[in-house]
């Protein structure tokens, strides 16, 4: 019988899963990329019978508990991964990020005696800009989580009433302004 490659009930082993899911690796990017800390990889079809419980390599147990535990690791590093994409669409969409930026000005300047300098330092300008908000992504954001935004969006019917029954006819107000 073959040696274990990795020590799959130990808290590193899941440690290093979680790290790497949490970096936005696929099943098969994370078997890949096990050797980074253990030296070794694990066969992405190997990962993924690992994962489903189904690995030949272990008795029912093992498979019943590690697979488990692999999903749930890898769903709390997605999660973790998925909110902080979710923070930065969201300070996105409502604007406000400032980000700054510095511009030097660098120049030769001419001697006297007609010799340059080296590359002078003039004038250094730093700047901070507040970003607008993203109406796109609002109007994302709204679709998703407002349920009368997206009806609207959609054009269902009763929504927004075909005919007004109060107000005026502003294509009759037209014709008499033109008139």
């Amino acid at each position: 019988m073959r040696p274990k490659k990795f020590d799959y009930d130990s808290d590193d082993f899941y440690d290093e899963i979680l790290a790497l899911s949490m970096q936005g690796l696929t099943d098969a990017e994370i078997a890949d990329a096990l050797s980074d800390k253990f030296g070794q990889s694990l066969d992405p079809c190997t990962f993924y019978s690992m994962k489903n419980g189904n690995y030949r390599g272990w008795n029912a147990d093992e498979n019943a508990r590690r697979s488990v535990r692999l999903c749930k690791v890898l769903a709390r590093g997605r999660r973790k991964i998925v909110s902080v994409i979710r923070g930065a669409y969201l300070k996105a969409a409502i604007g406000g990020k400032r980000t700054k930026n510095i511009h030097t000005t660098r120049r030769r300047i001419r001697m006297a005696d007609g010799t340059l300098t080296d590359n002078e330092e003039i004038q250094t300008v730093e700047s901070e800009i507040e970003m607008p908000p993203n109406v796109q992504a609002l109007a994302t954001l709204l679709y998703h989580h407002d349920e009368e935004w997206r009806r609207v969006e959609k054009g269902e019917e009763g929504v927004i009433p075909d005919e007004i029954e109060h107000g005026i006819d502003i294509e009759k107000w037209i014709n008499d302004q033109l008139k």
